[in-house]
């Protein structure tokens, strides 16, 4: 029996797995803000520790001690489920104390400026802020008044980092590398931080990165500027990748206009088990929710090619790990 702490709970110790990881090396980052500030090495770092923790992500019974003792507070100005979600359960995995900021109800109603909110909290004695808002940057700026460290859950239209770290560690998983993996992005490039995020961590390590959706919805400086490869057809998309990562389409960010039809965008776009025909081996991949019928049908999503679930579980593994890491778990 694990030994109890003097509240009466029960903590594991560290396996020799963990404490081997540990060992590997050191995190130099305070925040984790983007992928472009992350090294080779630091997101390799990340990865063995999430293996490390994937056995106890999905287990209540028992925590890990490594944040005990920490606050973190989640500030979500954006709807979110799975990420808000995992954030929360692999801070508890790891004993931290979990406070959820409401938006609504709180003094930003009143007129209060998102620096003055988040000022307060760390005034309240907090060790991490992860935040999602809806305006590209602001963890950029906030980093410049805050002492505390700042995980980015999502801003804007521009970054998710923990989001490709759990899609680039699903891969790794999966084929054992990166190197050389050919990956392609499809549907609503535009309006996505998942894709942003993700091409920049496949790149670092090598893979070969497409993207593939209605020309209205990938950004014309894409290949140029991302050194990435434009699939006008699906089907040479598909041929070609060894996984596809798809994006949900994001109506709310969208103006009219973009695609003719939800009907006509799931015709050319959307994939199938007749799609799936072209490439039986290439890997299934979406940060979700899944629009059913539009970017998916149910029979992909829930079958043998989907990684979908093992995303999920990975997103815990993921924060578990980048938490431990910037606050102080070398």
């Amino acid at each position: 029996m694990p030994p109890a702490d003097e509240a009466g709970g029960f903590f594991m110790k560290a396996p020799a797995v963990l404490i081997f990881v540990l060992a590997m090396g050191s995190f130099r980052h305070q925040h984790l803000l983007g992928i472009a500030e992350l090294s080779r090495e630091d997101i390799e770092l990340i990865f063995h520790r999430a293996e490390a923790y994937l056995p106890y992500c999905r287990s209540a019974l028992h925590r890990l001690p490594d944040l005990r003792g920490k606050s973190v507070v989640l500030a979500f100005f954006e709807p979110s489920t799975r990420t808000r979600v995992s954030f929360e359960l692999a801070a508890r995995r790891l004993s931290a104390d979990v406070v959820s900021f409401q938006a609504a109800g709180s003094s930003l109603a009143k007129g209060e400026s998102l620096l003055d909110t988040v000022q307060t909290l760390e005034a309240m004695g907090i060790d991490a802020l992860v935040i999602r808002h809806h305006a590209s940057g602001v963890p950029w700026f906030l980093r410049r008044f805050l002492r505390c460290s700042i995980v980015n859950a999502g801003d804007g239209h521009h970054e998710h980092p923990t989001q490709a770290l759990l899609d680039g560690f699903t891969l790794w998983k999966h084929f054992g590398r990166l190197e050389g993996l050919r990956v392609c992005i499809v549907g609503d490039v535009l309006h996505s931080r998942v894709a942003r995020s993700n091409i920049a961590l496949l790149r670092l390590f090598g893979a070969e990165v497409g993207l593939c959706g209605p020309l209205t919805l990938v950004p014309r400086e894409a290949e140029q500027v991302w050194g990435v490869r434009l699939f006008t057809s699906l089907q040479d998309a598909v041929r070609w990748a060894d996984a596809l990562n798809v994006l949900r389409l994001q109506r709310e960010r969208m103006e009219s206009g973009l695609i003719p039809s939800l009907e006509e965008y799931h015709r050319f776009f959307g994939i199938t088990p007749q799609v799936l025909a072209w490439n039986p081996r290439v890997r299934i991949l979406h940060p979700g929710p899944v629009n059913y019928g539009i970017e998916l049908t149910p029979e992909v999503a829930l079958g043998p090619n989907a990684h979908i679930r093992q995303q999920v579980t990975h997103g815990v593994a993921i924060r578990m790990a980048v938490l431990s890491l910037l606050l102080g778990v070398s």
